[in-house]
């Protein structure tokens, strides 16, 4: 059984050692791999990985979004968000699942975050921003803020929000543009960009002197980042965690069996540098 992760760029990702991991502690005969592809290239490499036999695939930016018109079926998860990080064959197609959100909200209560009453600050308004807004508010979040480079977008991330859960307190703003007043106790970076983004310091002044930054980038992505949270003294965590278990529910969705998580996350520690 063939299995892959496409996007651009991929060659970062950590999905093929956790995947296969997976597949190995759970006696499945499977190979994990990870493509290069477009979004230009996406609706013609659909079919052609249907034929080629694949059984699985999980999409990184920026296909999560351009996926949806090409799916012959989705998950209820996925027709909530309208974001897609995960394929799976069925005849005549793909059907689409949005683990990103679902993993988010496994993590955060791993984690344990101050999120009961916290007033969050949510960087970015692609894909990731609009799966995780949905849990910051189920988790007890008394409001989220959503910056973005474009503030149309960030508004339809917080209009979604709001839609989804009308307890939480929601504002959308210009990542150019920081509230000059207010306070954060918790900053989400769902931003693509491992450095920080034009305006974004300014974000970073409002924050609570401990409130804890969570950059949904991992690895080498997230130094930038890891390196200014210590710097000002806050704690940190980049995106491992939701990797992991993202990755295991897309495992459960493929094969109909639990996840072998330890296994997982023993392989993500093994492919991390360092």
């Amino acid at each position: 059984m063939r299995y892959a992760v496409l996007g651009t760029p991929v060659s970062h990702s950590l999905s093929p050692a956790l995947q296969n991991a997976a597949f190995v502690a759970a006696g499945i005969v499977a190979l994990y791999e990870a493509r290069e592809l477009a979004a230009e290239d996406l609706r013609s490499a659909l079919p052609a990985l249907h034929a080629e036999g694949f059984a699985g695939l999980n999409l990184t930016a920026p296909l999560k979004e351009a996926v949806w018109p090409l799916l012959a079926r989705a998950t209820p998860e996925a027709e909530m968000l309208r974001s897609v990080n995960t394929l799976k064959r069925i005849e005549g197609g793909w059907e689409g699942h949005a683990t990103d959100g679902l993993g988010f909200s496994a993590w955060a209560r791993e984690l344990r975050l101050p999120l009961s009453g916290a007033r969050v600050l949510l960087l970015g308004s692609g894909g990731a921003a609009r799966a995780v807004a949905p849990y910051l508010a189920a988790l007890g979040a008394s409001a989220v803020t959503v910056a973005a480079r474009d503030s149309s977008r960030a508004a339809s991330v917080t209009a979604f929000g709001e839609r989804r859960n009308g307890g939480t307190a929601w504002n959308a703003a210009s990542l150019d543009a920081a509230a000059e007043d207010g306070e954060f106790d918790l900053l989400v970076r769902a931003l693509s960009v491992p450095e920080l983004a034009a305006g974004e310091a300014a974000w970073w002044r409002r924050l609570t002197d401990a409130a804890p930054v969570i950059d949904l980038n991992y690895g080498e992505r997230a130094e930038v980042i890891r390196r200014a949270a210590k710097e000002s003294g806050r704690p940190f965590e980049d995106g491992l965690g939701m990797l992991l278990h993202q990755g295991a529910l897309s495992f459960t969705y493929w094969t109909g069996r639990e996840a072998p998580l330890e296994a997982m996350r023993r392989a993500l520690s093994r492919a991390v540098p360092g």
